[in-house]
């Protein structure tokens, strides 16, 4: 009877692991999903998170993303944190990678490499271009340091002096630096490597693991006298720097945990598995981070398989969204450029495109648009006048009163726009922008041009550009009168609603105004 209980125990938690590991499958699929039909990164990566915590029942899990541009680790989400925004110094530079990777790193041009700390060079006044660095160990093969040498003067470091940076390290290998016989070979060999390279620099860097630092070793006359790294990169940063995998069972037993974060917030770590996320190349982009097995555990092999396989689908997302917002950043600075182009024709209008953008954005967000859809509106204001390229500067820039031609030449510049927005090529969402462009000089009772069009056969977004557009030529200079004080404007704006302009839209870029002064 007693066996037969203990059998149907056994049954019911293997059944409940079951349950458990088809859970963690779905809730796998569903991240997979979600990732490969949307683009919002801002959006997605909660919930991605979320899905991950549950996944391996983690209390917590942050997004960490190292920007090329930045050097530091920063979190794109971070659950259960009020503090969205952490940043994780990444201290060590170069030298740092090499050491706590054991791999050779050769920098060309070391300001565009992330890892590179720039703060020494700022002390010293000396301007790094290239680095190379490698590491060397101790006689039981711990790595114990590196060497460093900077600016090849030939213009930067080739795979033949990678070899020389290997086999110098390797010599260095088993070294005593207290003792001055060690240190006297080290110079000399630093000294020959330097001449067979044709550096500007060399040094030695070993770690101090008391004090958590690199420190420079004074070999010969060019280094700097104390250059201290720190080591304290904490989990997150230590995993982005190496590109290896962690799985840690007692962080407070881990000289590389970082408890800032703790103290800053309250929370206990416990437990951390942590990932780096690799593109396409193979370089970090970031890590993922999870925190505290639930219900006292830690983190198995299966865990850390199932994080490694979710950090491959966050990576392709991730790659993906920045490809697509730097596609999105081109295209609005082609517009810009666009716009620009337009401006400068007559120096007194320099800048309303971005004034009648500006206004109609504004309006759009009173309104309760989406951000989508004001960026739709935005591409459409940014390009409103692109017809006037047409225009005869003479006409544009006339101080007295336009002769009845002259205003017809003027007028054109709105069908110019449409016939030149239709020659380009619109993905599917601004497919309406030549129309909407085109039309900020229609009129609701039909009066204005280039068609004609009445009430609801203008676009809605053609009556926000269109108030925006009156708005800011009344309020600034122009070549036949002076800048309007802005009530003036708006009585102008009230006198045409319902005849000229949308009267909500007119409310809308009230209330914005006012918020506009407020600030």
């Amino acid at each position: 009877m007693e066996n037969a209980k203990q059998k149907i125990k056994e049954l019911e938690e293997q059944n409940a692991k079951y349950m458990q590991a088809e859970e963690a499958l779905k809730t796998f699929c569903d991240i997979g999903k979600m990732l490969s039909i949307d683009r919002d990164v801002d959006k997605l990566i909660p919930q991605v998170m979320t899905g991950i915590s549950k996944t391996l029942c983690a209390e917590r899990s942050t997004l960490f993303l190292l920007p090329w541009e930045r050097t530091s680790l920063w979190s794109k989400f971070a659950e259960g944190l009020k503090e969205q925004d952490i940043d994780l110094d990444l201290k060590m530079g170069l030298i740092g990678a090499s050491v706590l990777t054991r791999q050779v790193v050769n920098a060309t041009n070391a300001y565009e490499d992330p890892r590179f700390n720039p703060k020494i060079d700022q002390i010293s006044g000396f301007r790094t271009e290239s680095v190379l660095c490698a590491p060397f160990t101790d006689r039981y093969n711990n790595t114990i340091g590196g060497i460093e040498l900077l600016n090849k003067k030939t213009g930067v470091f080739i795979l033949e002096d990678e070899e020389k940076a290997v086999e110098a390290a390797s010599t260095l290998s088993g070294y005593d630096f207290k003792k001055d016989r060690d240190r006297k070979n080290a110079t000399k060999i630093m000294n020959s490597l330097r001449k067979a390279i044709d550096c500007q620099r060399s040094s030695i860097f070993l770690i101090d693991s008391v004090n958590g630092e690199l420190g420079s070793v004074k070999i010969n006359g060019d280094d700097c006298e104390d250059i201290r790294l720190s080591l304290n990169l904490g989990i997150a940063g230590l995993v982005a720097i190496s590109g290896l995998a962690l799985n840690i069972n007692n962080v407070y037993e881990d000289p590389r945990f970082d408890k800032s974060i703790d103290e800053r917030t309250g929370y206990r770590t416990r437990c951390i598995a942590c990932v780096p996320i690799f593109n396409q190349t193979g370089d970090t982009i970031g890590v993922i981070e999870t925190i505290n097995k639930k219900n006292g555990d830690t983190f198995s092999d299966s865990d850390m398989n199932m994080l490694t396989a979710l950090s491959s689908q966050v990576a392709m997302f991730i790659e993906n969204s920045i490809l697509s917002s730097e596609y999105h950043l081109q295209f609005k600075s082609i517009l810009e450029v666009m716009a620009a182009s337009i401006d400068a024709k007559d120096p007194l209008t320099a800048g309303h495109s971005h004034n009648v953008d500006k206004y109609a954005c504004g309006i759009a967000r009173e309104l309760g648009f989406r951000e989508s859809e004001i960026d739709i509106l935005s591409v459409a204001a940014l390009l409103h006048d692109y017809g006037k390229i047409g225009t005869d500067e003479k006409i544009l820039k006339k101080k007295g009163a336009l002769t009845p031609e002259e205003y017809e030449h003027i007028k054109q510049h709105a069908q110019n726009t449409r016939e030149i927005l239709d020659k380009m090529f619109f993905v599917r969402r601004y497919r309406n922008v030549p129309l909407i462009a085109s039309c900020h000089h229609e009129c609701l009772d039909g009066s204005g041009y280039a068609d004609g069009r009445k009430a609801e056969e203008i676009p809605f977004m053609a009556k926000i550009i269109t108030v925006a557009d009156v708005f800011d030529a009344l309020t600034a200079k122009r070549h036949y009168r002076d800048a309007l004080p802005h009530d003036e404007a708006f009585k102008i704006l009230d006198e045409g609603a319902g005849t000229r302009f949308d009267e909500n839209v007119i409310s809308a870029l009230k209330r914005f105004w006012e918020k506009e002064k407020a600030k």
